[in-house]
């Protein structure tokens, strides 16, 4: 059996109307790549026909894999993708595809230039944004300076669903991880300056897409607690 070389990890819950899109864009780029590869998709226990559309798909590609959860969270299904995955590196990548496939190369380039972790950053000076709600774009700053404040500096974005880890990293963050919900990219990083992990953050090209499942302001509010948990934890080393 070959080694894979990139695992690509998609968090999903009740992502019936684009997860196909998505997955046909994916298969497209890997059939351009010379290197081995698979595909994740970690389920939350979507109740919507997610599960049967995944299985169609695996059935006809034997690198697609569908893992099977209950409903906790996205920081749940991501935890459990990465842990579940094969490949050197391991790409978490957003189901909703606000960031085309395209980008992926830019990722493996930087990873393998001793990087431990590479998050993709949607508020560098390179990066580029498209159509994102005005509210999500006051409540992002907000949130980014109660990170900056209170959990862990030097990042610019936090939340951008799209971030590279070797699979030694991703072992060590995701093996540690307790929060289940949207607040665990912030105690992923959290844990990487804990353990002086090298992480180098990448602009990337990001469009917001319709029906995104991030609820602005109660989502703030729950990863404002779980970041808030995540600091007790450490001061009180339970990691």
């Amino acid at each position: 059996m070959n080694e894979i070389f990139l695992s690509v990890v998609i968090p999903t819950f009740n992502e019936q109307k684009r997860i196909v899109q998505t997955l046909d864009q994916l298969l497209v780029y890997f059939s351009l790549q010379h290197y081995t590869w698979e595909i994740v998709i970690s389920d939350d226990g979507s109740t919507d026909n997610t599960v049967i559309l995944v299985e169609q798909w695996s059935q006809k590609h034997p690198n697609i894999h569908l893992l099977l959860l209950p409903h906790k969270g996205k920081g749940w299904a991501v935890k459990n993708g990465m842990l579940k995955s094969n490949g050197i590196y391991r790409l978490m990548f957003d189901a909703d595809m606000s960031m085309d496939p395209c980008q992926i190369e830019n990722f493996l380039i930087r990873i393998q230039q001793d990087c431990d972790v590479v998050i993709g950053s949607r508020n560098l000076k390179e990066s580029v944004k498209q159509d994102e709600p005005l509210l999500r774009k006051l409540m992002g700053r907000l949130f980014n300076l109660f990170v900056q404040i209170f959990a862990v500096k030097g990042y610019l974005d936090t939340q951008c669903g799209y971030k590279c880890f070797t699979s030694q990293s991703a072992e060590k963050l995701f093996g540690m991880q307790k929060i289940w919900g949207w607040g665990f990219d912030v105690e992923i990083l959290m844990l990487c300056k804990q353990f002086h992990l090298h992480v180098e953050e990448m602009p990337i090209f990001w469009h917001h897409q319709l029906d995104s499942k991030v609820r602005v302001l109660s989502s703030t509010f729950s990863i404002i607690m779980e970041v808030l948990v995540t600091r007790i934890r450490i001061l009180s080393k339970k990691y």
